[in-house]
């Protein structure tokens, strides 16, 4: 629990000392009409014992964008009953940029992982939808992430569950 706390104020406080490093990296746009985001973004998102890489293109002029990207962890925060390591796998996305400083995202996962009870390689399948949502300012924000679905192959059978977590999000971003 003490290092849960710790990461997260580790994180809030790099946040707010870096949070002036980037400005001006977003396309300037009417508040409610214009685009919050440029053409292309990547993304590099990390948390505590997890990564993920992501490449988003904005649809139209719009504040909506469509991507595809990677994610992997070592024991997330879950809800399932059995023991959850390494998961790793795709994700897709629709990313929502209300303003510069806010996105929003939710799409599918599947997700391959490691489990652990009598064996020592057993692995399962993680399907389902995961959402974010993101605030900062520049290219730096923070926020939680949050992956509900099945968990098929361990000794119990398919279980629901969600995985969790709160992650830092560098968001570069290029193009008209």
């Amino acid at each position: 629990m003490i290092v849960r706390l710790l990461s997260l104020a580790s994180a809030f406080a790099v946040m707010t000392a870096t949070s002036g490093l980037a400005q001006g990296h977003s396309a300037r746009g009417s508040p409610l009409t214009g685009p919050a985001i440029k053409n292309n973004h990547l993304a590099l998102d990390v948390g505590l014992l997890q990564v993920g890489l992501s490449y988003g293109r904005r649809i139209g002029h719009g504040r909506l964008s469509m991507g595809a990207g990677v994610w992997g962890a070592w024991e997330p925060w879950n809800s399932v009953e059995k023991s959850v390591f390494e998961p790793v796998g795709g994700e897709l996305f629709a990313r929502f940029h209300p303003s510069d400083a806010a996105h929003l995202e939710i799409g599918p996962s599947l997700l391959r992982y490691l489990w652990a009870d009598d064996c020592s390689e057993c692995t399962g399948t993680f399907v389902g939808v995961h959402a974010a949502a993101m605030v900062g300012k520049g290219v730096i924000s923070l926020g939680p992430t949050i992956r509900f679905g099945a968990l098929t192959g361990g000794p119990s059978g398919t279980e629901t569950g969600i995985l969790w977590g709160i992650q830092g999000r560098l968001l570069f971003s290029w193009g008209d």
